[in-house]
Parts: C-alpha cells; sequence; structure tokens
C-alpha cells in the first residue's frame, strides 16, 4: 500500500509498504527515500493520531491505512 508520510516542515512524500511492516521496517525505508543525512532511521519518530509508534508495532496492530498518514519527525542526537 502507499503510505503519506508528513514532515515538521509541511512537506509530504509517499513511501511503499505492507500492512504487516514493522515500525522498524518503515523508518528504514523512509531513510531510504529521503536520504540517510536527511532522516536517520535511529532518530526518527513516527506519529500516528498523535501516538508515537513503538519500532516492533506493526503499521496494522496500529491501525494505520492507506487513508492515513503517519508524521516523522527526528529526536535530538546525544553527544
Amino acid at each position: 500500500m502507499k503510505l503519506t508520510v508528513k514532515t515538521l516542515k509541511g512537506s509530504h512524500f509517499e513511501i511503499r509498504v505492507q500492512p504487516g511492516d514493522s515500525i522498524m521496517v518503515v523508518k528504514k525505508n523512509i531513510e531510504e527515500v529521503q536520504g540517510k543525512d536527511s532522516y536517520p532511521w535511529g532518530q526518527q519518530l513516527l506519529i500516528h493520531n498523535g501516538k508515537v509508534l513503538k519500532d516492533e508495532s506493526t503499521l496494522e496492530e496500529n491501525n494505520v491505512t492507506e487513508s492515513s498518514f503517519l508524521v516523522v519527525m527526528l529526536s535530538k542526537v546525544h553527544t
């Protein structure tokens, strides 16, 4: 399915995913599409309906469908 991902900068893009994909797989997909420098998977937080999604859960478990969207934001790097 196609899934829309919105950024905090106001832009959005689509990725191809399966309902059974884990959030970790989705994050790696976003990193692949947007580039490691822009969206490294380890710093991504994915939000759906106001809830931060856990890496080990799946899109299906979080009721994410083709008509819904995710918001991606980056956590700060710990130096």
